[in-house]
């Protein structure tokens, strides 16, 4: 393992002067190891920081880096025009990312270019990082490269099996507390799922109640989530039991989390749906009013519970085509 990584740091006096990741851990007496080579350009890379951090102690810190597409673009613009590094890059982007990510080409890719990837997403190689055992402390851009300080995190991820396919399966919270996969078409980049807590953490919440500047949404993810489209495999969900058409909405256990300990026991009581009340009500998607949104939702249930989906069903449809009401 000792090729993988080295204790000085081999990069050029411009990316020196614009990555000062370790600075902040100098006074803690944290040791740095930095990694040597873009870890997306080592064979078997995923396998090779999983053991890697086996090896470390909890003391010290890591910096990683991976070129993404921006930095492949730029580095090709240093020997050829904008349009010709774009075109070359897309050429790159579809034979070497979605070619190997059909099933029959998965393995032969795999055996062919030994798991090295030439082009990570920042979504994709900050979820790889994280899955394998890290915590992410502070991430930085060169023209070229991200750079990743990570430490030793407790959390094992090991047991799950990231998702790379156009439909993919969500662990939400269900009636009574069970966790239920939800399916969705896929809206972003793979790994994704590894970093929710890392974007509310560093992040927030924004005014429509979903994470802020939320990088790991693909370009046409977000034209997908706008009009719904990437929500009509839920209805496999209604068919096996697991939701309805309307209800509170599917929710991850993180934000969940969050929810104030009574509104846990109350919402728990219901099977989610498919078109949450804030649709059906006309209410803003901050996550204040589609709370203020579930309350009442709840409120007409107990009050009128076998017409209350039936007449906010309508009512959302009519929003929707009337109001242009859309998805977030």
């Amino acid at each position: 393992m000792i090729d993988f990584y080295l204790n000085h740091l081999n990069l050029s006096s411009n990316d020196l002067q614009k990555v000062n990741l370790s600075d902040d851990f100098h006074n803690e007496g944290k040791k740095i190891i930095y990694v040597f080579k873009p870890i997306n350009k080592c064979s078997f890379f995923q396998k090779r920081i999983q053991n890697l951090r086996k090896e470390i102690n909890e003391d010290q810190y890591l910096v990683f880096r991976f070129q993404t597409l921006k930095g492949r673009i730029r580095r090709i613009e240093k020997k050829r025009p904008r349009f010709m590094a774009k075109i070359q890059v897309g050429v790159e982007f579809l034979v070497f990312r979605l070619i190997p990510r059909l099933i029959i080409f998965r393995r032969l890719f795999a055996y062919l270019s030994k798991e090295t990837i030439l082009i990570l997403s920042k979504a994709e190689g900050l979820g790889r990082i994280v899955f394998s055992g890290f915590d992410i402390e502070r991430v930085e851009s060169s023209v070229s490269y991200s750079y990743v300080l990570a430490s030793p995190s407790d959390k094992n991820y090991s047991s799950k099996k990231p998702s790379f396919g156009p439909i993919y399966g969500m662990p939400r919270i269900g009636k009574n507390g069970k966790i239920i996969t939800v399916f969705k078409i896929r809206t972003m980049h793979p790994y994704s799922e590894f970093l929710h807590e890392y974007i509310l953490k560093h992040n927030g919440y924004g005014e429509k109640g979903k994470p802020k500047n939320d990088f790991r949404v693909t370009s046409w993810g977000r034209v997908l989530r706008k009009y719904w489209i990437d929500e009509i495999p839920q209805l496999f969900n209604v068919l096996k039991g697991e939701l309805k058409l309307v209800g509170l909405r599917p929710v991850s256990e993180v934000y969940f989390n969050d929810l104030h300990e009574d509104y846990k026991d109350m919402r728990i009581s219901y099977k989610p749906g498919c078109i949450p009340p804030y649709v059906a009500l006309n209410k803003k998607s901050s996550k204040e009013e589609v709370i203020k949104a579930e309350y009442e939702y709840i409120k007409m249930k107990k009050s009128n519970p076998y017409t209350t989906d039936f007449i906010l069903f309508f009512r959302a449809l009519t929003n929707i085509i009337a109001f242009n009401k859309r998805g977030t």
